[in-house]
């Protein structure tokens, strides 16, 4: 069954409504039953494109990970919930370069800023610009029946509803969320998330020093590389890990991310291609630029193959985007990332 992924028959992503967040064109009410036969009979669902398309790049997709992590459950035939994700909220304290206010409040002001219309003077409307709560234990159907939930923001961590949820979670449950890096945990916050036996604190990096600052702005690498420290003492290397996102605004340098990464936390990193925005896509390169990203990096491209899709109009696109954003975070692309800048 090399086909199968365990998640439509064990997971309810709560955000979407869906078994799924990467599944493509689907709507639940619609698209169960196909999603499901399709799994059931080993055939490559048209919805998960996303992973067929992340294994072909020889990358690990969200479905081969579920499956490793869920091993027990692949023999399921039947949707029978066990697994959840849970929103809780869009607070965050950064604004991010590939981000949107969808996903971050900060990014709020920002988009208001970057993207102001000057001859109607007025932003650009964004659908979801607006701070987005969380949804209670009340609202997730039998709760007490999910074994595993993971939590997703915004900054999961300075969302005071996570700390609610693991207030009244049983201590046997397992968890996972995603971090900047960027929370101090007082001592109370400490005690509780060690009170649980099962959980994981996934520091989302895309870089170190100024590529990280570049990215994850306004947060400063020093104080998020000591707040990792800190973690490991606090919890152990096996409670921690670390996630990569790759756009083709860090792609240059990504050996070079993941090594320094792996020796700041000894664990192996989960890697995601951006997408979307499409300015930002992991391939939306030039491809003479293309082939010196991959010179440059013969580790992750030692078997993998990228058809850069880079166009002038796309890369107009891009470098417009982040000259608008650099005038709003008085950062430069060039001081920041200038052998990328350079090739471009």
């Amino acid at each position: 069954m090399e086909n199968k992924c365990v998640l439509p028959f064990i997971n309810q992503d709560y955000q979407f409504d869906v078994p799924c967040c990467i599944l493509d064109d689907f709507k639940a009410d619609r698209d169960t039953d196909q999603l499901l036969d399709d799994h059931r009979n080993n055939r490559q669902s048209r919805f998960c494109d996303g992973c067929w398309k992340t294994e072909a790049l020889g990358i690990k997709s969200k479905r081969q990970i579920a499956n490793e992590t869920y091993k027990e459950n692949l023999a399921q035939t039947e949707r029978s919930v066990s697994t959840a994700v849970i929103p809780i909220g869009n607070v965050c304290n950064l604004y991010c370069v590939t981000c949107n206010p969808m996903v971050s409040t900060s990014w709020i002001k920002k988009y208001q800023n970057v993207y102001f219309d000057l001859s109607q003077g007025r932003a650009e409307k964004f659908k979801e610009m607006k701070v987005i709560t969380d949804i209670k234990s009340s609202d997730v159907q039998d709760i007490h029946k999910i074994k595993h939930i993971e939590f997703i923001g915004g900054e999961t961590l300075k969302s005071a509803s996570l700390w609610n949820y693991l207030s009244i979670l049983d201590k046997d449950k397992s968890f996972s969320l995603q971090t900047n890096g960027t929370v101090e945990l007082t001592q109370k916050q400490i005690e509780l998330l060690s009170s649980f036996k099962n959980f994981n604190i996934c520091f989302s990096l895309d870089g170190y020093g100024k590529i990280f600052e570049y990215l994850r702005q306004p947060a400063k690498w020093n104080q998020v590389r000591d707040n990792i420290k800190q973690y490991i003492k606090n919890f152990g290397i096996d409670h921690l890990s670390t996630y990569v996102t790759i756009s083709n605004l860090n792609v240059l340098y990504i050996d070079d991310i993941v090594l320094h990464l792996f020796k700041l936390l000894p664990r192996k990193a989960e890697l995601n291609l951006v997408t979307y925005p499409p300015e930002f896509a992991y391939d939306n390169l030039a491809k003479h630029v293309g082939t010196e990203v991959e010179k440059n990096n013969p580790v992750f491209f030692k078997k993998k193959t990228v058809e850069w899709s880079g166009t002038s109009s796309s890369l107009v696109k891009m470098m417009d985007n982040l000259e608008r954003q650099d005038r709003f975070s008085k950062l430069k692309f060039a001081d920041h990332l200038p052998e990328l800048f350079s090739l471009l």
